[in-house]
């Protein structure tokens, strides 16, 4: 039977257009469910992570009224499982139900949930048989339990249905001609639905979203690349901001000086800033590492555990030579807060300042002693007139001697807290060192002191302050060296742009175990001597600090029993003499 050409072209024509439009209408199906269900996957994954805070955050809620709530506000239905996988909770199933689905099911969501934090699943639903796409995230809400997350396949499968039946229909009606618009049409599906499957793809990888999808003309694929696009969108704006919050969290910990500790609910590190590991000594410390293997001060340690259980903690303790004190404070939502302050210089401050008040206190008794039983002595009006003479020589020298003790503490005071200012003029040393001799002279003339200047030279510097110096540093000579043949002797050279000064002696010397401390205030070698000679122990701190304050350094040279060089240093002038010798 021969079939006329016509009617082979109809019958193959409109084969062909059958069997282009069902497999358009499988192709078409195929890729919007699955895109659908990408989409919902991402969006349910979404709806979970919030879930699960809400949850958190509503202890002492009852659960079915809390997974209501989130159903009644996502559209989703909402699951709650114990550790053992037990429902104990479920949007869509009344209390009757929960009972009868009491067993612990293996639910391969939950299961993830468990074991990662997370997972996700599409399946069928044992109580009521329809295909869910399930997401599950575990938290902590008095004990672990897992949050679900369900929506159903069915209107997805139904949207991408009713996609493909238009498809299809078209190609049907339209014919050849019809057909192939149909047929670059569906190619126009699916590379708008490709576009977001691959969306959708690289933002569940992490990767950059790429530029943004061009909506198409069909209605429920326009629907669904705007969908995407929001989705791309929203993901970015959040992606964008924690990055932000946490750059700049991380800056403004890097920067604090004072060290910083969070520690989770079970006493382990979450954050410690730079300042902190170098209070500690530590080096890069492993993320939720527990805090008892990384302190090894035992009292610091019960410290920081105890923290995350007590409401608030301080403590001072000494690590690696430093004192550190350490505050704590719980956080509301669990864990703790740790502030470490290193206090090294203010207690050595205190320290210092309690002693100089100690050393004052008792070098202004003695003198005040002193005058008062001389006072008392004098007042007594059978006291025969040469030892009365004597008492009051005794009021006369004490006094004075209490005057030089006061004018040095307010002379260090001055220098210490910085309230004196060097000036900055040409100083001749020698001429300055002589002329602080002179005051000297009638002493040294007394006990047969010689004394000599060996070099020249000028300085930048105070000219007052040098003469204190010199004046301080031969007072303190006198003192020491022995009578008829002592000698003091001053040597001026220059060393590396600084004029250096060494006035020595040939005195009883100072024994090594005291010469590092001959600096210090109120610290005396022999203090009996000292005393009696009407020294205030403050002298060669006050050259000390106006050595410094000049921008020079001092030390001290000594053999017992063989004199005694006290060396200082003061900037060179730059037109001083040439012949000043390189010391």
């Amino acid at each position: 039977m021969r079939i006329p050409l016509r009617s082979a072209v109809w019958a193959l024509g409109g084969g062909a257009v059958v069997l282009v439009a069902a497999t358009a209408w499988g192709v078409a199906r195929w890729a919007a469910v699955e895109a659908m269900y990408e989409q919902g996957e991402r969006r349910l994954e979404a709806a979970t992570a919030l879930g699960a805070e809400q949850l958190r955050a509503s202890r002492g809620q009852p659960l079915d009224s809390v997974a209501g709530a989130l159903a009644l506000a996502t559209g989703y239905r909402v699951s709650v499982f114990d550790s053992e996988m037990a429902l104990l909770a479920d949007s869509d199933l009344g209390p009757a139900t929960l009972d009868t689905l009491a067993d612990r099911t293996r639910r391969s969501e939950v299961e993830g949930a468990l074991l990662r934090v997370s997972g996700s699943s599409r399946r069928k639903s044992l109580p009521d048989g329809q295909s869910y796409l399930f997401s599950a995230t575990r938290l902590y809400r008095g004990e672990s339990v897992v949050i679900r997350f369900g929506d159903p396949v069915e209107p997805m499968q139904d949207a991408a249905a009713r996609v493909a039946r238009q498809v299809g229909a078209g190609i049907l009606a339209g014919g050849l001609i019809v057909l192939i618009l149909i047929h670059r049409a569906a190619g126009v599906v699916t590379g708008s639905l490709g576009e977001v499957r691959r969306l959708l793809i690289r933002l569940a990888a992490g990767q950059s979203p790429g530029p943004r999808i061009k909506l198409s003309g069909v209605t429920e694929l326009a629907r669904l690349a705007s969908s995407a696009n929001r989705v791309r969108a929203e993901l970015e704006e959040q992606v964008a901001r924690v990055s932000r919050e946490r750059d700049e969290l991380a800056q403004l910990l890097d920067e604090v000086v004072e060290g910083l500790m969070a520690l989770t609910s079970d006493a382990r590190i979450l954050l410690i800033n730079p300042a902190a590991r170098e209070l500690l000594g530590l080096g890069k410390v492993p993320a939720f590492a527990p805090v008892g293997s990384i302190v090894r001060d035992p009292v610091l340690r019960d410290l920081l555990e105890a923290s995350v259980v007590r409401p608030e903690g301080r403590l001072e303790v000494r690590i690696g030579g430093r004192e550190l004190e350490v505050r704590t404070k719980m956080g509301t939502g669990g864990g703790s807060v740790v502030l470490l302050v290193d206090v090294t210089e203010m207690r050595r401050l205190e320290a210092v300042r309690s002693d100089f008040v100690a050393n004052a206190s008792h070098e202004l008794k003695t003198p005040l002693t002193v005058i008062r039983a001389a006072a008392e002595t004098v007042m007594d009006e059978g006291l025969p007139q040469g030892l009365r003479r004597k008492f009051l020589n005794s009021i006369e020298g004490n006094t004075v001697r209490l005057q030089r003790l006061v004018d040095d503490l307010l002379d260090l005071s001055r220098y210490e807290s910085g309230e004196w200012r060097p000036a900055r003029e040409r100083v001749e040393i020698d001429r300055v060192a002589w002329a602080a001799w002179q005051e000297q002279e009638t002493t040294a003339a007394r006990r047969g002191v010689a004394f000599d200047v060996a070099g020249a030279g000028e300085a930048v510097g105070d000219e007052a302050a040098v003469y204190q110096i010199f004046r301080n540093l031969f007072e303190n000579s006198l003192r020491y060296v022995p009578e008829d043949g002592g000698r003091i002797g001053v040597e001026i050279g220059a060393r590396g742009g600084l004029a250096v000064v060494a006035v020595k002696d040939n005195g009883a010397g100072i024994p090594a175990a005291s010469l590092p401390r001959i600096f210090e205030r109120f610290y005396r070698v022999d203090a009996a001597r000292s005393r009696k000679e009407g020294g205030t122990g403050l002298g060669l701190a006050i050259v000390r600090h106006l050595v410094s304050s000049m921008g020079g350094e001092v030390s001290a040279e000594s053999v017992w029993g063989s004199g005694t060089t006290i060396t200082f240093s003061v900037p060179l002038h730059r037109d001083a003499v040439a012949g000043v010798a390189a010391t």
